[in-house]
């Protein structure tokens, strides 16, 4: 067996009163993707920034035979880091090829190597058509793939990414993890990855589940998905086992729309910003009470579509009717509800006051937004904070609190632009909890858009936009049976010696990667077929299972059938 590549013992470390770590042991195997998951404020970040040596610490750590604690500097040759947010490690006043350029420099890659990854790793991510385009002029996704790029130029020997995927739909992230699994593969390049994400979990060989800075389990993911079904099951009984959460129950009534009645009806909608057409004739009917999602990579169109159901944007033609009346109108514009992709509360004002603005904005009587902000408060977890300032509030309770802020007023329509983007799991669970309950409970029909293709299966119905146009509406068991109709059952195998993928692809059977394991699938595709193949090229096998199609899957199977 390899030695640890990193090894820290009883680390610890401390802001102030704030306990970011405590007393963590944790080993890192070479040329594997270790996972790093956990809710804000766990510590993933401060455990990341202590593996890459820029970051003080108690305990011991080791980074093969240097001591991390005492020669920092010493390490970082090997090492690449990609901290959180998007574009971090970017500079803006750059274009995209100067950027992969001067990481190269800075690591004293040869220009003959340095070009020949360059090439490789535009071609990879798809950046090679906007080399010369300036960092600042990226989409957040086309940045978070420039950053890897950029972590990636010198072939560093452990690469440590922050929430590399966050803001990223899921296109590009599945780009990413055929980067990152291609270097393993070619190169032994050891991955370390903090992700909020549990199907990005599902893709490590090992994970530590982190809560307020202790681990809570490390190991192997197969092991928890056997025992709890799924990864994120298992999350929440390892993190929330007796503990109390905020409850998303909603303690008022108010009168229903008929569930019969169509809330959102639009018809023949186009829009262009110059020569690019953001919307493309788009055509869809969305029922009163529905939890309706839009799936669709950076630039498909879903924010346009929002923009121009709210009238914040004017459609260039078509109509757009949300209940029976023109979305123009004045009237309707109180029996919506709307919270924007950008962070919609006031950073510098507390708590108390950003619901104060909205009460207002709303004309919300006084006896009931009394009884409305008990409520709010009661489901963002912020009891007794009301003067705080929301700048200071981490991310999900931040989010919790800005949807309750666009319901406060009880809309008929409530429209929410990835609402979830960044937060955390737990946060997550508690947010859907909170939506399914205004759905249920008051009649309201949600409208979301999201990049987490998990939170699909949290929707009635979903639409999935390519290139300004809805390419498949259906509810996701619905799609899912399209994909298997038309691509064939998938099956996943967990090999234990090594697995080359061309014995499969050379069958014209799809294969992806999924951390140790692999997802296959093949029109007519059956168990015993796979077992001969593998038997034939001498691959072991722990187990061949039937399983669900990934929503990714599906997704991409959408975009690339109509881009054919």
């Amino acid at each position: 067996m390899n030695d640890p590549l990193i090894s820290l013992k009883n680390v610890s470390k401390k802001y102030r009163k704030t306990q970011a770590l405590k007393n963590i042991d944790l080993d890192i195997m070479p040329s594997e993707i270790t996972g790093i998951i956990g809710p804000d404020g766990a510590g993933k970040s401060t455990l990341m920034k202590i593996c890459s040596g820029v970051l003080s610490f108690e305990g011991r750590a080791k980074f093969k035979n240097i001591d991390i604690k005492k020669q920092p500097e010493a390490i970082k040759k090997w090492l690449s880091f990609m901290p959180q947010g998007l574009g971090l490690n970017l500079y803006m006043d750059l274009s995209v090829e100067e950027n992969i350029d001067f990481f190269a420099a800075i690591k004293n890659v040869s220009v003959n190597r340095r070009n020949e990854l360059k090439e490789k790793l535009l071609t990879a991510t798809g950046l090679s058509p906007f080399r010369t385009r300036y960092a600042r002029n990226l989409s957040g996704g086309m940045k978070q793939k420039l950053g890897i790029c950029c972590s990636l130029i010198s072939n560093p020997e452990v690469v440590l990414l922050d929430e590399p995927s966050t803001g990223v739909d899921p296109l590009s992230r599945r780009q990413l993890w055929e980067i990152l699994n291609s270097f393993i593969t070619e190169t032994g390049t050891t991955l370390i990855l903090a992700t909020s994400y549990m199907d990005e979990a599902e893709r490590c060989y090992s994970v530590r589940f982190l809560h307020n800075g202790e681990i809570l389990f490390s190991g192997d993911p197969e092991k928890l998905v056997s025992e709890y079904n799924d990864l994120e099951n298992a999350f929440f009984n390892l993190l929330l086992k007796g503990e109390d959460t905020a409850s998303n129950e909603v303690p008022f009534e108010r009168s229903k729309i008929s569930s019969d009645n169509i809330a959102i009806e639009i018809q023949g909608v186009n829009k262009s910003f110059g020569s690019f057409k953001a919307l493309d004739n788009i055509n869809l009917t969305i029922n009163t009470g529905e939890i309706f999602g839009f799936l669709g990579p950076n630039g498909a169109g879903k924010t346009t579509l929002l923009k121009c159901i709210l009238s914040i944007l004017k459609s260039d033609s078509g109509t757009i009717k949300v209940l029976g009346i023109d979305s123009r109108e004045k009237e309707i514009k109180h029996r919506i509800g709307y919270m924007s992709q950008i962070f919609s509360l006031y950073g510098d004002l507390t708590v108390d006051e950003n619901l104060e603005l909205y009460s207002s904005l709303y004309r919300i009587d006084k006896d009931k937004f009394i009884v409305r902000k008990d409520w709010v408060v009661n489901v963002a977890g912020l009891k007794g904070k009301g003067d705080t300032i929301v700048s200071r509030l981490p991310l999900g309770i931040k989010q919790r609190l800005a949807l309750g802020c666009s319901a406060l007023h009880l809309p008929d329509v409530l429209i929410l632009d990835e609402p979830t983007s960044g937060v955390d799991p737990v946060a997550r669970k508690s947010f859907w909890q909170l939506i399914r309950s205004l759905s249920q409970k008051l009649g309201m029909t949600v409208l979301v858009t999201t990049h987490n293709l998990v939170e699909a299966d949290f929707c009635d119905r979903i639409a999935i936009m390519n290139e300004g146009k809805v390419i498949a509406t259906d509810t996701p068991k619905k799609l899912r049976e399209q994909f298997s109709e038309s691509s064939g059952e998938v099956y996943e195998i967990y090999p234990e010696t090594d697995l080359d993928k061309t014995v499969f692809i050379s069958k014209n059977i799809s294969i992806a990667p999924f951390g140790k394991r692999f997802h296959l699938w093949s029109k007519g595709l059956t168990e015993d077929q796979i077992q001969n193949i593998l038997s034939a090229s001498n691959i072991r096998n722990r187990y061949i299972k039937k399983i669900k199609p990934l929503m990714e899957d599906v997704f991409i199977y959408f975009i690339e059938k109509i881009s054919v």
